[in-house]
């Protein structure tokens, strides 16, 4: 039988995260780049949450669910539960933790978000300032091989964690087949002191704005 959820305050949240556990918000992606407590991991609740979990996460590490949607706790849990992770941390967050003093809990972190148009005109201010945006492709080796945008890194995202200090210097734009994973991307990053920009759009939409692609070999 799994092991009941553990509540956790806002305070035993901080103290979590400076631990060294995995504090993962399920909340929108959107919503945590905007306003995040530092050193947390976004992964947005849906029916793939727990396999990224189980792709990142090391066995054995203390993990803590944060939400200010009640309703996902119970299936996150569950979804956990059944790759055999349990005695899972909780804490709902509350509508004044996002002006909590300095020294709490309070969701006082945030980075950039981008969609492919925005990427389009910062290629082409970095042409001529000689200064070309630095992006991280994190999917799959088959969806990588069937076309990439020039010079793009490619980082697997399971593999990242392992590969963020081979990454170079300077502001990271993140990108994906459709924004999810790239915003567990830009999360990791973020926690680990780097400047990203989380472009979080479809990548159909490349081919829709005409932007270069390094296309599939034949």
């Amino acid at each position: 039988m799994s092991a009941p959820a553990r509540p956790v305050t806002a305070a035993q949240v901080t103290d979590a995260v400076l631990a060294g556990s995995w504090v993962i918000d399920l909340r929108a992606r959107g919503a945590f780049a905007a306003a995040h407590v530092p050193g947390t991991v976004s992964i947005e609740y849906d029916d793939r949450f727990a396999t990224h979990v189980g792709w990142l996460v090391p066995w054995g590490d203390d993990i803590v669910l944060l939400t200010d949607t009640p309703e996902v706790l119970e299936p996150a849990l569950r979804q956990l539960a059944e790759l055999g992770i349990d005695d899972v941390g909780t804490h709902l967050l509350e509508a004044d933790e996002a002006t909590a003093a300095p020294g709490t809990s309070a969701l006082s972190a945030q980075y950039r978000r981008a969609d492919w148009a925005a990427y389009r005109d910062a290629s082409r201010i970095g042409a001529v300032t000689r200064r070309r945006p630095v992006v991280v492709d994190v999917r799959q080796l088959d969806e990588w091989r069937d076309g990439h945008l020039p010079g793009a890194l490619h980082v697997p995202l399971h593999e990242l964690e392992q590969s963020i200090r081979r990454l170079p210097p300077g502001e990271l734009w993140v990108y994906c087949r459709s924004g999810y994973r790239a915003g567990i991307a830009a999360s990791l990053l973020h926690r680990a002191g780097r400047q990203v920009v989380h472009l979080d759009d479809r990548w159909d939409r490349v081919g829709e704005l005409h932007i270069e692609v390094v296309p599939a070999a034949a």
